[in-house]
């Protein structure tokens, strides 16, 4: 019986690196460069962009081969999980870019699959997703949710019903907290051993009424952000609805490498509550659908128009905000080059801006505003202009 349980749990890791693969697919365009112009910011400038390529395409051999050999059972799992733990790293410090929530949480797993007994692992993984569930839904207690996305969500939800125009706006505006407040719900639930089965199928309900919010029937999303909350039905069957395996023996437990993985999941479980002293990035804290986040507004002359490809002018943005100058909508050009939405954080959007103003010689026609974190309770921000390299 406990074999019988270990090989499912087996096949439920090599499903994951399947579906990892079909993710990199979709958005190949990140993580091969080379093949854009979109600027890859490194999390330490300090090498030439061709030693970061060349590092980044090993890295990127490396988790390929990997995420193959696990999925076709070629060499021994927590090899494999090892191979992509360590690939991934260097891909996130050649481009931070590549941390996308589905990235980020792909190299958890891989690191405590790689340094525990499969059981061992699956416990922690699922405290890790049920800290995803909590820290997502604080975070959308939140005014920009509430008065944007949580609008767009409900509005799809409501046209299921047709009752969109029969609400007043400041109900909509409380129901919108529905949201957050079911995601808080799964995340308690799933804490304790009698509320376990029925919180793990309302996160199987979550996930799918967001594929259908996300997808084509609904927002018109990319696929990869549909796709990851399809595998995460799996995710949650896996750990959550699945026969437990019993424990490994205490030698396993204290092990160096069980020690190592107790320390890096604790921080991953603690790193979020940092988020508001701006300590920890938005999405590594599972800010999941709320623009809250720190930015940057990128604006260039108008009569530097000529000196961009054509195909980025449909990225220029008529603005009043500054006079003579057009402003430059990086998040979008993110999504229709790569694939994937901008990484929203203020420190890689301007390394992002300034390494593309520098490559089209416009550093001098161009102005650039930081805008910090939103209040939760009043959805401002400050504003800042910076100064250029």
């Amino acid at each position: 019986m406990n074999q019988t349980i270990k090989e499912t749990k087996s096949i439920y890791a090599k499903v994951w690196a399947a579906f990892f693969v079909v993710l990199l697919v979709f958005t190949w365009k990140l993580w091969l460069p080379g093949f854009t112009n979109f600027p890859r910011v490194p999390l330490a400038d300090w090498v030439s962009d061709s030693a970061f390529m060349a590092v980044h395409y090993v890295a990127m051999v490396l988790l390929v081969a990997s995420l193959i050999a696990l999925f076709a059972g070629l060499l021994k799992d927590r090899l494999c999980a090892g191979g992509a733990a360590v690939s991934l790293a260097i891909i996130f410090c050649c481009n931070q870019h590549c941390l996308q929530p589905w990235a980020w949480q792909m190299f958890i797993f891989t690191v405590l699959l790689a340094l525990l007994p499969i059981g061992e692992a699956r416990k922690w993984i699922a405290r890790v997703v049920i800290s995803i569930y909590l820290y997502s839904a604080i975070g959308k207690f939140d005014y920009q949710f509430i008065h944007s996305l949580g609008q767009e969500f409900l509005e799809v939800v409501l046209s299921w019903s047709g009752q969109s125009d029969s609400i007043s706006v400041s109900t909509k505006s409380k129901l919108v907290l529905l949201f957050p407040i079911g995601e808080l719900l799964i995340a308690v639930g799933l804490l304790f051993r009698r509320t376990q089965h029925v919180a793990a199928w309302g996160a199987i309900g979550l996930h799918l009424a967001l594929v259908l919010i996300l997808s084509p029937l609904g927002l018109g999303h990319r696929w990869p952000v549909v796709i990851w909350n399809g595998v995460s039905v799996l995710l949650v069957v896996w750990l959550f609805l699945l026969p437990q395996q019993p424990s490994e023996s205490a030698n396993e437990k204290s092990s160096i490498a069980g020690r190592l993985a107790v320390a890096f999941a604790i921080v991953i479980l603690a790193g979020p509550m940092l988020r508001p002293v701006q300590l920890w990035d938005h999405w590594l804290a599972w800010g999941l659908y709320s623009p809250s986040n720190s930015r940057v507004d990128l604006f260039i002359a108008e009569s530097s128009q000529s000196r961009l490809d054509e195909s980025l002018h449909r990225h220029l943005i008529v603005s009043n905000e500054q006079f003579g100058s057009v402003r430059f909508a990086m998040d979008q050009w993110s999504l229709d080059e790569l694939g994937v939405p901008i990484y929203p954080q203020a420190r890689f959007q301007k390394g992002a801006a300034s390494k593309w103003l520098g490559q089209n010689d416009l550093l001098q026609r161009a102005r650039l505003f930081e805008y910090s974190q939103s209040h939760p309770v009043t959805g401002e921000r400050s504003r800042k202009a910076l100064k250029l390299p």
